[in-house]
């Protein structure tokens, strides 16, 4: 009897972007570039070092079955001469950046996990790459996390807890009061707002990838100045860069408040690497327009309060994912991605264990995002030792957006040099209105989250 919940229709959705998808640019892939600085070791070497920490990786040897209500998650042996593979690559980054696009435009073989490591090498002298790449319907950044960790990173004693699961959410009841508070905020973000709908530029398939490299100390130093997290600087710089090239490349985005999505990780301590997504996409309306960095940190700060950082609501947001009936959670996510609801979404990625394979010491992290069709652009920030690297998948119909990295870095750099000028409570940017009334939809979803437990018993298998 399998331990973990059944397949979601947070998880379904991704397998429906990549048939969606005109260009495998949008498809569901997601993952992780590894780079090591050493020789680059043998193919045979690395195949047993994996087979040998495979064990308590579900989310490796499962695949998705199924449709709908019936899908299942269905055990399978992978076939690491399959997985686990070799490329030479041309010297220099920019060979590495196109093997590594290349690597990820790949399919999904039938009925094997949906899983493959990748040993790069050729484009430096005095070191390779590891390239991880899974599919979001399978893997979400954190059970990522979990398997890099696993596989690279020191023993973890049995019983110790996972760095990614600071809170237990599997038993804990929302109030009724919490749970129409959490309902007014998902009411109130799930309005419309058509940003990137345009008709002289229709969104595409296409996608930049591109990575901006800055220093984990400047985010640490923006934050204890503006009194604020690390996720708070990361998301001001992202609103930031994307107001200062709106100006120019999107008028309608410069002014207007940004709907942003931000994946809110609800793993159970038991459920590390277990398949399938255990994240809430949380809509957040950031502060748009022109203003100093360290007000739209303030503002920004003060806006992920209720959202990201309130334990009640995330026990809330973990009912919604465990306990609601399969037919009215397939409504969320489907109301959710419609067109004029579709908007930029940014995740933020903290890896606290250091990693190494052998005597090679991995020394950067870029992560990979997926950026499905109707999505502008995704932004993920990995953060490891002294670099966080911010990988951007950018619809090619967005004019002139390679330049948002570059946007990205001078955001973060005004954040990390200025001081706190802005204390934040002053009144609610404009766009940003007051939680809507609960609707009868909104009563009903009320009263089954304060009436059921988020115990998953009842989705286990």
């Amino acid at each position: 009897m399998s331990r973990f919940l059944d397949p979601s229709p947070a998880d379904l959705v991704m397998i429906k972007a990549d048939r969606l998808a005109e260009h495998p640019d949008a498809n569901a892939t997601i993952g992780a570039v590894l780079h090591l600085s050493g020789a680059v070791p043998d193919l045979a070497g690395l195949r047993e070092r994996v087979t040998a920490r495979l064990s308590g990786l579900s989310c490796l040897t499962h695949v998705l079955t199924g449709e709908g209500p019936a899908a299942r998650w269905t055990p399978a042996v992978p076939d690491l001469a399959l997985h686990v593979r070799a490329r030479h690559v041309a010297e220099g980054s920019a060979a590495l950046q196109a093997a590594v696009a290349l690597l990820l435009r790949e399919g999904w073989p039938q009925g094997a996990p949906a899983w493959r490591m990748v040993l790069l090498h050729g484009h430096v002298t005095d070191g390779f790459a590891l390239l991880y790449l899974t599919h979001h319907a399978v893997q979400d950044g954190a059970s990522i996390v979990a398997v890099l960790e696993a596989m690279f990173g020191p023993r973890v004693p049995p019983g110790e807890p996972s760095g990614l699961t600071r809170e237990d959410f599997s038993t804990a009841r929302p109030s009724p009061r919490q749970a129409a508070t959490s309902t007014g905020i998902l009411l109130r973000n799930a309005r419309q707002h058509r940003l990137w709908q345009s008709a002289s530029h229709p969104l595409s398939s296409r996608r930049h990838l591109l990575w901006a490299h800055v220093p984990s100390a400047a985010l640490r130093t923006a934050a204890r100045a503006g009194a604020a997290s690390t996720n708070d600087v990361y998301l001001t710089a992202v609103a930031h860069a994307i107001t200062q090239w709106a100006r120019d490349a999107w008028p309608r985005a410069a002014g207007a408040t940004l709907p942003v999505v931000v994946p809110v990780n609800l793993r159970t301590p038991d459920e590390v690497a277990a398949p399938g997504n255990r994240l809430f996409l949380a809509r957040i309306d950031l502060p748009g327009g022109s203003m100093p960095v360290s007000r739209r940190l303030a503002r920004t700060r003060d806006l992920t309060l209720p959202v990201l950082k309130s334990a009640g609501h995330k026990r809330v947001l973990r009912a919604a994912l465990t306990r609601l009936p399969w037919w009215l959670f397939r409504r969320l996510v489907d109301a959710s991605t419609v067109p004029g609801r579709l908007t930029v979404c940014a995740s933020y990625v903290v890896m606290r264990q250091r990693l190494h394979y052998g005597q090679a010491a991995v020394h950067r992290i870029d992560g990979i995002i997926c950026c499905p069709p109707g999505v502008p652009l995704a932004v993920a920030a990995t953060a490891y030792g002294e670099t966080t690297s911010v990988c951007f998948r950018i619809d090619t119909a967005l004019p002139d957006a390679d330049s948002l990295p570059e946007h990205f870095r001078q955001a973060l750099a005004e954040l990390a040099a200025a001081a706190p000028t802005a204390s934040g409570n002053g009144p609610a940017p404009a766009g940003c209105a007051r939680a809507a009334p609960v609707t009868q939809a909104g009563r009903a979803l009320v009263m089954w989250l304060a009436q059921h437990s988020t115990a998953v018993r009842a989705r286990r298998r």
